[in-house]
Formats: structure tokens, C-alpha cells, sequence
């Protein structure tokens, strides 16, 4: 991807970059990485265990939580400060094109794997698109124009829908098979506890469920 700045970096400091952006970096990698393993999974014919629902369902719940926070409590309170909308039209366009997207993988599960392996790289393609678009055009705006408390009540939202049970399983999938540098990032901002509970606890639970793996750790 092309960013201004790479992940587990802050953007660069100014009047208007308020916010640091950096941890919707990690989480935007960490859906493309998932797919990856979902498309290498489905190409080997390894697509009849437990780990293919399990991380279909994990990748499913991430996604639509984050997407549906962008949609309740990001593009609408741009909206009230931009004079050209096109870009946030674009975002809620996409987000929809994904939804077809995600609907085709989900009618492909238990079917033959190479049309597992076709739509689950069609939405990794649009999947991509939409990231880049995203950090490109709509994470500018939010840089300029959001407030910190803002931007905060967008992160909140999504730990509100995921709960404790879901944190125990997002932090270990946000970070499995990051870079050392958003690792370090990501496990900087957390509270203390969090970063805790990820090492003792979420972490070799997460590693002991059935999960996508890339080929090299399968």
C-alpha cells in the first residue's frame, strides 16, 4: 500500500494531524493477511477442518465491526464539515461492494475449493482497493477534521460491540504475523492490563484454536 506513513509510525506532526491513524494501519494489514491464508488455504484444498469456519466466522465478525463503527461514527460526523461528500459516498459504495463480496466466500464455503479460492481473492482484490482508498482519500479528513474525543468514541464503539470476549480473540488475530514495529505500536497504546492478558492469556488461547495459518506455520 502506498501510505504517508508506514505501519506502527505515527503521521507526521502539523496543526491539523491530530490523531494518529496508525492502529487502523494495523487492523487494515491484518484483514489483508487474513485473506491471504484464506486464498493459500482454499488453493491447497485445505478447506475440510474446523479452521475454515473458525476463521471465516472470526475474519466475518472483525470486519462488519469496524465497518459498521466507520459507518455510524465516522463518515456521518464528516459529513457535517465537508462541503464535497464524494469521498465519504465512495467509502459507504465500497462498504456495500464488499458486502456482496463477503456473501459470495460465505455461499462458497463447503463447496469445491477453487471457487473458494476465486471469490475469497475477489475480496481480497476489493479488500485491498478499499484500504487503500480509505488511507488515501477518507483517513486525511479524519486527521483534519475530527477531534480526538471524536476519533476515540469511533474505537469505542467497536470494543463496546466486541466486549471483553471479543478482545480476547481480536488482539491475538490483529497481531499474528505483524510487523515487530506494529506490534511494539499496537501493545504501546493498550492499557497495561490488556497488554497483560494478551501475553499470558489471549495469545496461547488463540494459538491453540483453530485458525487460518500461512503455509510456512501450518
Amino acid at each position: 500500500m502506498n501510505r504517508t506513513t508506514e505501519p506502527g509510525t505515527n503521521p507526521p506532526t502539523g496543526a491539523a494531524d491530530r490523531i494518529d491513524v496508525s492502529f487502523m494501519y494495523a487492523v487494515h494489514d491484518a484483514f489483508q493477511r487474513d485473506l491471504d491464508r484464506l486464498i493459500a488455504m482454499a488453493e491447497a484444498g485445505d478447506v475440510s477442518g474446523p479452521a475454515l469456519r473458525a476463521g471465516w466466522d472470526r475474519f466475518t465478525t472483525f470486519l462488519t465491526v469496524h465497518h459498521t463503527a466507520e459507518d455510524t461514527h465516522l463518515w456521518p460526523v464528516l459529513r457535517e464539515r465537508v462541503a464535497d461528500t464524494a469521498v465519504l459516498d465512495q467509502m459507504e459504495a465500497e462498504h456495500h461492494a464488499l458486502d456482496r463480496l463477503l456473501e459470495a466466500v460465505e455461499t462458497a464455503i463447503g463447496g469445491p475449493a477453487p471457487v473458494l479460492a476465486d471469490r475469497a481473492g475477489e475480496l481480497a482484490r476489493g479488500l485491498t482497493e478499499h484500504c487503500e482508498n480509505e488511507e488515501e482519500l477518507a483517513l486525511p479528513l479524519v486527521q483534519k477534521l475530527l477531534t480526538e474525543k471524536e476519533w476515540n468514541a469511533f474505537g469505542n464503539e467497536q470494543r463496546s460491540k466486541l466486549g471483553l470476549s471479543g478482545a480476547a480473540s481480536f488482539f491475538p488475530w490483529l497481531l499474528d504475523g505483524a510487523e515487530d514495529a506494529t506490534r511494539r505500536k499496537v501493545l504501546g497504546i493498550v492499557p497495561p492490563p490488556v497488554r497483560l492478558l494478551y501475553r499470558a492469556v489471549w495469545r496461547p488461547r488463540y494459538e491453540r484454536a483453530p485458525r487460518w495459518q500461512t503455509p510456512a506455520s501450518a
